[in-house]
């Protein structure tokens, strides 16, 4: 199981790590680290972006209980250098707190509840619900 450094320092933004499997998928090759501080799509959150050992990452995911992150070239190598692509993650940092004190906000004037929230590059949207 990969190490989630994310959720111990979300500031991480460089870390090295050990190869644990390489592969193909139909989006490019793919490894799979034994630590990792590149954050997966989740929750409607987008995965980081940054590099591992120079190499673009262009995807990161939840399979099967790891963490696959998709290359734009295959890793030459049985350890990684990762960076991630700060700017990107503090973005959607920002924009997640200001989910959690818009959706307290919305609930403690309104009772609405938060149904969906998504962020985006340009824009992020919360959908609401509430009872009658």
């Amino acid at each position: 199981m990969t190490e989630k450094q994310f959720w111990n320092d979300p500031y991480q933004k460089e870390f090295t790590a050990a190869v644990v499997e390489q592969f193909t998928t139909q989006d490019g090759p793919a490894v799979v680290l034994d630590r990792t501080c590149f954050y997966a799509t989740s929750g409607g959150q987008p995965h980081d972006l940054g590099t591992l050992n120079s190499i673009a990452v262009k995807d990161v995911r939840q399979e099967s209980g790891r963490i696959v992150h998709i290359l734009e070239k295959q890793l030459q190598s049985n350890t990684a250098a990762g960076a991630i692509d700060w700017r990107r993650r503090f973005d959607h940092m920002q924009q997640h707190s200001g989910q959690h004190i818009l959706s307290a906000a919305f609930y403690r004037l309104f009772q609405a509840e938060t149904s969906s929230f998504h962020l985006g590059e340009e824009s992020c949207s919360i959908e609401l619900s509430r009872r009658n």
